[in-house]
């Protein structure tokens, strides 16, 4: 295979602010976003940046701490699906270009001179969520229906390369979510009377298993997950934000930690980027955001409710960028550091033409 070539269609202008570095991506005629994920210490961004007409290209972005970016073009298909290998390499999956077929091939974004194109296969929907052993691990839930279960993608590596995909289907109860840490995967998902905590293999094979009986009904995101260690449960109703804390024995005590007054919406996977420390961003009716918890403890929440950028709600400081952003995407950098990806909002993918991505220490 060819590798990517470098691409000088993005103008890259860097600031520093009290609160990090922001990096601003300009397209002449429009960029859009499709995923980030770690690259090291730096971020991997997928855009597709647009040329006149319907034309675009797909374009990795590298930017590390200091703003600094560099870009690269691929011509090996669409629909990209960043993820990491087992020995921390940065993959994608994606569609190649084909007049009646959809299948996509998962290649190394950097270094493929030495691989051969491999062979297709149908597309997994689910998002990557991260490693266990020796595979990569993608998860789906679909919320809409009431009778599927939840699917889980496990690509084994052997000796640095992909030597199969697993697709399994998770036993019953469905609307699971995901939890991987020290090469255990487990899931947390609603039941009568409480909640279901689970641990299964790569395989799909459920290992142990326990009820709680939880004292909040609902959870958003699963902080961390364990038969051995406290447990740290993200929730939030009616806009008050609470951590329900699950000991070893199972029993639950819930702790709030802020109200911000407006309810969630959607929580995306909590992004781990120290220990027991992670980043959740979340949206509502009228703002979105993100919030850093370690444990029990709230360290910053980030909102842009009535306010042009984010205000921290705990110092009320505020990242001064442009109103009406949407986050895209959110990665660990560092030890605990990480990277916000933005876009702005509009209905016309071409008058998008910037990206802002915010370097950001706690």
């Amino acid at each position: 295979m060819n590798n990517i070539q470098p691409f000088n269609g993005l103008q890259t202008i860097s600031s520093k602010t009290d609160l990090g570095i922001v990096t601003t991506l300009t397209a002449k005629i429009g960029i859009s976003e499709r995923g980030s994920i770690a690259f090291g210490d730096k971020t991997l961004l997928a855009n597709y940046v647009y040329d006149r007409g319907e034309d675009y290209k797909l374009v990795y972005t590298v930017i590390d701490v200091d703003g600094n970016a560099e870009s690269f073009a691929d011509d090996e298909g669409i629909l990209p699906t960043l993820f990491l290998s087992p020995g921390g390499e940065n993959y994608v999956s994606v569609i190649p270009y084909h007049p009646t077929k959809e299948l996509e091939i998962s290649i190394p974004v950097f270094n493929r001179g030495t691989i051969e194109l491999p062979k297709a296969n149908k597309p997994f929907l689910g998002d990557y969520i991260g490693i266990s052993n020796q595979y990569s691990i993608f998860f789906y839930a679909d919320i809409w229906s009431e009778k599927q279960p939840d699917k889980m993608e496990a690509i084994e590596f052997k000796d640095g390369m992909i030597i199969k995909k697993h697709t399994v289907k998770i036993p019953l109860p469905r609307n699971n979510k995901i939890f991987i840490a020290d090469n255990e995967i487990h899931l947390l998902t609603t039941v009568e009377n409480g909640w279901l905590h689970r641990q299964i293999d790569e395989l799909g094979n459920i290992k142990n298993e326990r009820q709680i009986t939880s004292s909040s009904e609902f959870f958003w995101q699963i902080l961390s997950l364990s038969f051995e260690e406290e447990s740290y449960i993200l929730c939030e109703e009616n806009g008050k934000i609470s951590v329900e804390i699950i000991t070893v024995t199972g029993d639950c005590r819930n702790k709030e930690l802020i109200d911000i007054g407006d309810e969630f919406f959607n929580t995306w996977q909590p992004e781990k980027i120290g220990d027991n420390t992670s980043v959740t961003r979340f949206n509502g009716e009228f703002g979105n955001g993100w919030l850093t918890t370690k444990n029990d403890e709230l360290l910053e929440i980030f909102y842009n409710k009535d306010t042009k950028g984010y205000r921290n709600l705990i110092t009320d400081e505020v990242l001064e960028l442009q109103s009406d952003l949407i986050i895209s995407g959110l990665n660990k950098t560092a030890d605990n550091a990480y990277a916000v990806v933005f876009y702005p909002m509009t209905d016309d993918r071409k008058k998008k033409k910037n990206l802002f991505v915010l370097n950001k220490a706690i």
